[in-house]
């Protein structure tokens, strides 16, 4: 009878350190998804700071969200950050990051919050690469939590829990403040110092190399039960006693109701929460102890079953809009395509981005933008699209998959213009009416995908496609568009294998003053494929900034730029300078730090914060664009070129969104005219006035001008005449290889 009482007692702990575990699951499988979005492929990004802030609202057990990128520096967190924390000490950290798998800290004080926490981990794999990890998910909970978890668990009277650290040292004991005694006995009865009866039930939480990261250790007391039992056996004996025959009736009707039937009752719960089935109500078997631990086990198993759809709720609503989300659509999705006939079912996915929503955040504030999104939201689920599930797949993007007689390609297109027109009405946010419009990719199963992911892959290029096509549109997903994205991505490739095999190169191009002395050469690409020959920069840089390899490329340039600047000021003087191209995103450097870019750039004494009147051999050549998307960070780097006599040379100006006012206030010192200007100048043309309008008003800010693509000697002398103060074209001379650099002469004719 004891030992039934004991197996009794081993169920309620076992599921009281089950739903432990669940929660050390459910943060697994929480940050296996998490880190599958793309908003934390940039770890120091402030679009990662923003999703993680939005994010931890939804999830009460968590106290902090973050993401600390491949060298274990976080300032993408969901709490504020006064500066960038270096976690690379962390264990736990280091482990995700170099071993790719799930790991956790053990106990430990967070350096965010402060208290002492458990903190999970999980590694952030390069979306484009999968062997390239660009960081570590971390989810963090208290140990205040877990007490709380504890204190609602409602234990039988008298019953303890505790949970351990990595050295067996109690962090969260039940009930509050009671003293940790180490049990002699598992899974067996055990009186301890304050003469209680207990049956002690352990579980460990193991990390991926065999070490013991928690204990949960919950000891039931059984005095109760044991006493009722033992009294029932006193009046057995009494009875058996005297009437033999009517003990043996009485023993086996107590067998049959007060034991058997409650085990069997118990048993059935136990498979039934197995099973995850639901779960019957109460049924009273008249044993008064054996009632209430049935009782109990009923109420943990509820509130294992809420905790678990609580779980699943937040995990599948959009916090901001209140509809589903990316996770809630991928299930539904997934569900509806393990249903369909590829020979005869349909599905359509319609995916919309709004188009310029960002021009909205940075002008009217991100209340206007969460705003406009809600409005969105409660539109499309409001209006009769009969859609099988309407989603936020995160940001300014919201997805539709509709299955059904609906799915005809021209039903489809026009459901989509549809979606579209009910989009664009104007939306009242604070007294003043915006206007928004959308982007639609529509693509169709199983013509465009046979699965989730290909399906969703094919939408998105559809959606892309028509942003690329002037926006406010729709595109169906065409096979020329998988075509073109697998070219991009066997180009990626190519471009990482001609980094490791020196298939690049450099041309320099010299650049003359007005008396024809050539002290300035640009350093321009090129690439020699062993199969295709040569490839036009124009070609494979794109693909390079969207693959991130351009900082790769642009650290090489700068190298062979150095290289050739020594070898060009010991044949034509100290004076020489070497422009270099850089990307913005080499130009932020995020994955080295900014420091580390700015000393590639020094050349001489080739120390940092040196005189700003000591003039770099390299000139830093950077697009307009870049002028036009400045943050902070971005200004503080030209600030930094200032300090350290590196000179900005503002590239094919008049291309872009052109303005002299975004360059007033930076420190710019050259502006290219762009080819296109000089290419068509002549006394009666147009470019004539707007290049010489430019001079003027550069020399007014005090920059000088470089024009580039003169060909012809008219174009030479005209330039010239406005007052330019550099040329740079064919009629000087094509981009040259090093050692014809080297030849060319020091000054020449114009």
């Amino acid at each position: 009878m004891k030992e039934e009482v004991r197996k009794v007692a081993d169920i309620v702990s076992y599921q009281v350190a089950d739903i432990q575990e669940h929660l050390v699951q459910s943060a697994y499988v929480f940050l296996s998804n998490l880190t599958a979005s793309p908003k934390l492929q940039d770890p120091d990004s402030d679009e990662c700071r923003q999703f993680l802030v939005e994010l931890l609202p939804l999830y009460d057990y968590y106290v902090n969200i973050g993401v600390p990128n491949r060298n274990g520096i976080l300032t993408c967190n969901s709490m504020p950050l006064s500066e960038a924390i270096d976690v690379s000490d962390r264990s736990y950290i280091r482990e995700a990051i170099s071993g790719q798998y799930f790991t956790t800290s053990g106990v430990q004080v967070d350096r965010v919050t402060g208290v002492p926490t458990v903190n999970f981990a999980y590694p952030v794999f390069n979306l484009q690469n999968s062997n390239d990890i660009v960081g570590a998910a971390v989810v963090v909970i208290s140990l205040d939590w877990w007490s709380s978890f504890l204190e609602r668990s409602q234990l039988p009277p008298d019953s303890v829990a505790y949970i351990l650290d990595a050295n067996d040292q109690p962090v969260v004991t039940y009930p509050a403040g009671n003293q940790y005694v180490p049990p002699a006995l598992l899974n067996r009865f055990w009186r301890g110092e304050d003469g209680v009866s207990r049956v002690f039930h352990k579980r460990q939480i193991i990390d991926e190399k065999g070490n013991v990261q928690l204990t949960f250790l919950t000891g039931i007391a059984v005095d109760s039960a044991l006493s009722a039992v033992n009294k029932r056996y006193i009046m057995i004996t009494a009875v058996f006693s005297v009437l033999i025959l009517f003990m043996l009736i009485l023993l086996h009707f107590f067998l049959t109701n007060s034991l058997l039937k409650p085990l069997n009752v118990l048993t059935d719960l136990v498979i039934r929460l197995g099973r995850n089935e639901k779960m019957p109500t109460n049924r009273p078997i008249g044993v008064q102890e054996m009632d209430y631990l049935q009782q109990h086990f009923l109420e943990m198993a509820s509130l294992k079953q809420k905790a678990e759809q609580d779980i699943i709720d937040q995990a599948q609503t959009d916090r901001l809009t209140g509809i589903s989300n990316r996770e809630a659509f991928s299930q539904v999705l997934a569900d509806t395509l393990a249903q369909v006939d590829p020979q005869h079912g349909k599905l359509a996915v319609i995916l919309l981005d709004l188009d310029n929503f960002k021009e909205i955040n940075d002008t009217r504030g991100h209340e206007v933008g969460d705003a406009i999104l809600q409005q969105i939201a409660e539109r499309i689920t409001q209006y009769p699209f009969h859609a099988k599930s309407i989603s936020r797949q995160g940001g300014d993007e919201f997805v539709f998959l509709f299955d059904g007689q609906q799915v005809d390609l021209s039903q489809v297109l026009k459901l989509a213009e549809s979606i579209q027109s009910l989009i664009k009405q104007p939306y009242s946010v604070l007294n003043d009416n915006v206007m928004v419009s959308a982007s639609c990719g529509v693509a169709v199963y199983p013509d465009d995908g046979r699965d989730s992911r290909a399906l969703m892959g094919a939408v998105d290029q559809a959606m892309y496609h028509a942003k690329a096509s002037g926006r406010d549109c729709v595109k169906r997903f065409d096979w020329k568009l998988k075509q073109a994205l697998l070219d991009k991505v066997e180009l990626i490739k190519d471009i990482n294998k001609a980094l490791k095999n020196d298939e690049f190169f450099l041309v320099y191009q010299p650049i003359v003053d007005r008396e024809g002395k050539a002290l300035k050469f640009e350093a321009l690409i090129r690439w020699n494929h062993p199969e295709k020959g040569l490839i036009s920069p124009d070609e494979f840089i794109s693909a390079a900034e969207e693959s991130g390899l351009i900082v790769d490329i642009g650290g090489w340039v700068i190298q062979e730029a150095k290289a050739a600047l020594s070898k060009l000021q010991v044949a034509r003087g100290p004076d020489v300078q070497i422009g270099v191209n850089v990307s913005p995103l080499q130009l932020l450097n995020r994955r080295e730090g900014a420091d580390v870019f700015l000393s590639s750039l020094i050349t001489g004494s080739g120390e940092l914060n040196r005189s700003a009147d000591e003039k770099n051999g390299l000139v830093v050549e950077i697009t307009e664009n870049l002028l036009m998307e400045m943050d902070e960070r971005t200004r503080q780097v030209l600030m930094d070129f200032r300090k350290n006599g590196i000179q900005v040379a503002l590239d094919d100006f008049g291309t872009g969104y052109s303005s002299l006012a975004y360059i007033m206030n930076y420190d710019i010192d050259f502006l290219k005219i762009d080819r296109s200007f000089v290419q068509t100048l002549s006394p009666e043309s147009s470019s004539s006035s707007l290049c010489e309008a430019i001079i003027n008003m550069a020399h007014k800010l005090k920059i000088m001008v470089v024009a580039e693509g003169v060909e012809t000697k008219q174009q030479a002398d005209l330039l010239l005449q406005y007052g330019c103060d550099f040329l740079q074209g064919y009629y000087f001379a094509k981009p040259l290889r090093l050692e014809e650099a080297l030849l060319y002469p020091i000054q020449k004719e114009i």
